[in-house]
């Protein structure tokens, strides 16, 4: 089951050829409080290229006119602790999580203090964002790596817990420019209350506290349920039956994936989908 916070949570697909849609930053600065007011946190600890990403988020920040934009460099665990960085989380309307690589930034934060304020600020109303690796990381669980051209392989695309911002869901990016529809497959195989969402490069999405998940950008947004599949050759004996909550292996051991019966949606700019029922909201 999708569980949502108090707060706003905005996930980017990551910047294509000509950058993030511009639609999604000013949402995302309206939600934060408007340019005067917001108070943006900048989070790159998933790159390891700060001083260039610091740079592209800081200029697209400015570009709305965002008049304080704060970065908070963590760069290892025991920084995740340090009051500075609980101070900076504690004075932002809204936080940004960067791309990057989503292990090495759940490595990082996974067991500290600034993740238990995160999401005590989030429960409170902060504004939560994220592209490309940083959306990934905010929901649960995260795919870490994995081949889309072989992920009907069993083991072929891990998964570990997230930041569980918005438990119950599991985030690709980059969906269409780097063909990752097909890693969602075998996560919402195996985790059926795991809803899957994709989301191409240069575009968006917001989603409500009350799990309204709204389109924006120039691509799409694909949202996979697995939560009425089975194997296709009939449910496995003794196995816990679909969207139980519990990992549930759709395959046999070493048999490659099988399944049937998976909802996929496809929606553009202005579409909306409800996370918790899981269906398209139509005006």
């Amino acid at each position: 089951m999708t569980s949502r916070s108090a707060g706003w949570t905005v996930l980017m697909g990551g910047s294509g050829p000509e950058g993030m849609d511009r639609s999604i930053m000013r949402r995302f600065v309206e939600l934060a409080g408007g340019a005067v007011d917001a108070r943006v946190a900048i989070v790159p600890t998933a790159s390891e290229q700060r001083a260039e990403t610091i740079e592209r988020y800081e200029n697209a920040f400015e570009l709305e006119d965002v008049h304080h934009i704060e970065v908070i460099d963590i760069r290892t665990h025991h920084q995740a602790d340090e009051p500075e960085m609980l101070q900076a989380l504690e004075d932002a309307t809204a936080i940004m999580f960067t791309g990057g690589d989503q292990l090495r930034l759940l490595s990082i934060l996974e067991g500290t203090r600034f993740v238990d304020e995160l999401r005590r600020r989030s429960a409170a109303g902060l504004v939560v964002g994220g592209s490309s690796a940083g959306a990934m990381a905010l929901g649960d669980p995260v795919i870490v790596r994995g081949e889309p051209t072989r992920f009907y392989e069993p083991g072929a695309i891990p998964h570990v817990p997230g930041l569980a911002i918005i438990a119950g869901v599991t985030v690709d990016t980059h969906l269409v420019a780097r063909g990752r529809l097909t890693r969602l497959l075998p996560v919402v195989a195996a985790r059926p209350d795991a809803l899957g969402v994709g989301i191409e490069e240069g575009s968006g999405m917001t989603v409500s506290p009350d799990g309204l998940a709204t389109v924006y950008g120039p691509g799409v947004a694909c949202f996979v349920d697995g939560s009425a599949a089975e194997p296709a050759g009939g449910p496995r004996p003794g196995g816990p039956r679909p969207g139980g909550g519990e990992e549930r292996r759709s395959t046999d051991q070493g048999r490659a994936l099988s399944l049937t019966g998976l909802q996929l949606h496809v929606l553009a700019a202005g579409d909306t989908f409800d996370l918790r029922r899981r269906r398209v909201v139509f005006d």
